[in-house]
């Protein structure tokens, strides 16, 4: 249970950075959105007499427009009565010159109505590659296979780990060694008596290597059964030789690999 534990306690900060930046990011659009909105507001009520002057332009120019179809269409009847079947060239002109004159206000409006200046969408988006670059090679969340052993602890970050004696049978530490410590993947440190019996098996660590002495107590689980973790007292020290870890054979294990 507490292994498990453990691995979802590290686990989860690069998922809380993540949740962290997306929040940040959604905060700075929500306040670029709101300072568009409020200078749109300004120049909106800034315009009002602009705006009437606007819309009386427009329908004197929808009069006008619909007298000259009108003069057009009677033109275009006495051609075709008079058996002329072209239409004249300007017509199109016309036409062309008002489907343009609706047109190009109305896109304009929609650009005026988008939540965001395109801008700001460029810069989050640019900031998000950057930030997700960031991740990736800080913290190592899609790293490769390399990223994600030195995360757990793999075969090549290993510590040393120091053997030392407990028990009084002869030959212990060295057998630990063999079979329990090398097979799990650590490098061997000094194999020695430890000077006094200890009751149980302790993993034992030197100052800021309590984490390592954890990941080492899961790894001789299987073989030496739950170990506990303390941190080294002087003598320990003094006869680990400078090794960050030391295993500490208590009378729990001594009949180990006597069947």
């Amino acid at each position: 249970m507490r292994p498990a534990l453990m691995h979802f306690i590290e686990s989860i900060g690069p998922v809380l950075g993540i949740v962290a930046f997306v929040g940040l990011a959604t905060l700075a659009f929500l306040l670029f959105q709101q300072a568009r909105d409020l200078r749109r507001l300004r120049e909106w009520a800034g315009r009002a007499p602009e705006r009437a002057q606007e819309a009386a332009e427009a329908v004197q120019a929808v009069a006008e427009a619909s007298r000259a179809d009108g003069e057009v269409g009677d033109a275009d009847s006495d051609q075709t009565e008079a058996g002329e079947t072209e239409a004249p060239p300007g017509r199109l002109g016309a036409a062309w010159a008002r489907l343009t004159g609706a047109v190009v206000p109305r896109l304009a409006q929609l650009e005026r109505r988008l939540p965001v200046d395109g801008r700001y969408i460029l810069a989050v988006a640019v900031i998000a590659v950057i930030a997700a670059g960031a991740l990736t090679g800080g913290f190592g969340v899609f790293g490769d296979d390399d990223g994600k052993r030195h995360r757990r602890g793999g075969d090549q970050q290993k510590p040393s780990v120091a053997v030392l004696n407990g028990t009084g049978v002869p030959g212990l530490a060295a057998l630990v060694d063999e079979q329990v410590v090398k097979a799990a993947g650590y490098k061997t440190g000094t194999i020695d008596n430890a000077g006094s019996s200890f009751a149980n098996t302790v993993a034992m660590f030197a100052p800021g290597n309590e984490a390592e002495a954890k990941r080492l107590a899961r790894a001789i689980e299987p073989k030496l059964g739950d170990t506990p973790t303390q941190a080294m007292t002087t003598d320990v020290r003094d006869i680990a030789g400078g090794a960050p870890l030391a295993l500490g054979l208590g009378l729990d294990d001594s009949r180990f690999g006597s069947g």
